[in-house]
């Protein structure tokens, strides 16, 4: 087990500081999300209404999943440590003075190796994914309700919300693997990733709800995936391509084959 220092320390309070944000933010947006009268109700339902909220939504979210991370790897005193959070680097032999050719061979073989990995990880998940997609719509009963799987979105928000979260659970492993290892730190941020998301009311009440269980269902099985990837490879630019590849197909096939096929276009939704 690695020593306690106070890179360790400083580590667990940076991702409890990230815990607890999340936590009182989803529930006082919860909270909030009620109707209610007098002053505080008319504020908020003016700024839900004001034309730059999803705007400054968006940019909340931006400083918390990358920001936090990041100010935490600068100023953070090696409470984040790079290489646990899988920032895996590229030697060119243009920028390899110090290095040997033998070392910039090896550098790009380990490359090499890891996206095999990834792409066998991938293609497998993918074809899991697909599989569970095509009983769970044989099985559903077809409603009104949206389809949290298909609808609009563009291939630039699946990357800005695979970034997002992949480096989100990376944070979060980067503690526990400080703590006790890389193996047990894996499945230990998973563990907080899974409590974070297990207090958000909003969370919990998706999951009851039928039409909108497989997406958060996709969400959890690529949590689990990039922890997977990250014991193999450590590399986080693979797992974010692996999250990509994986949610756009499974939002194509989605779009393909909806729960209610006799849907117009600008029914559907995200």
């Amino acid at each position: 087990m690695p020593e306690l220092t106070s890179a360790w320390s400083e580590g667990w309070l940076w991702l409890g500081g990230s815990l607890l944000l999340a936590v009182l933010w989803t529930n006082l947006a919860w909270l909030f999300r009620r109707p209610r009268s007098g002053p505080v109700g008319e504020f908020v339902t003016r700024l839900v209404a004001w034309r730059f909220s999803p705007s400054l939504l968006q940019s909340f979210r931006l400083l918390y999943y990358l920001g936090l991370p990041f100010a935490a790897l600068t100023w953070g005193r090696d409470a984040v440590v790079s290489r646990l959070l899988g920032l895996q680097v590229i030697r060119l032999p243009v920028s390899a003075a110090k290095a040997s050719g033998a070392y910039v061979a090896a550098n790009w073989l380990d490359w090499a190796t890891d996206g095999g990995w990834a792409a066998a990880v991938g293609i497998g998940t993918w074809g899991l994914l697909v599989l569970g997609w095509w009983f769970y719509r044989r099985a559903v009963v077809a409603t009104d309700d949206r389809d949290a799987t298909s609808g609009a979105g563009t291939g630039w928000v699946f990357l800005r919300e695979s970034a997002y979260h992949e480096i989100h659970w990376a944070f979060y492993r980067n503690a526990p693997i400080l703590t006790v290892g890389a193996y047990w730190g894996i499945w230990i941020g998973l563990g907080l990733v899974a409590v974070e998301a297990a207090l958000n009311p909003a969370w919990r009440r998706d999951l009851a709800h039928p039409q909108r269980t497989p997406g958060l269902l996709v969400r959890a099985a690529l949590a689990v995936v990039s922890g997977v990837l990250f014991w193999l490879t450590q590399n986080l630019w693979l797992a974010l391509a692996l999250h990509w590849g994986v949610l756009w197909g499974l939002v194509v096939l989605a779009r393909t084959l909806p729960l209610v096929p006799d849907r117009t276009p600008d029914q559907a939704s995200v």
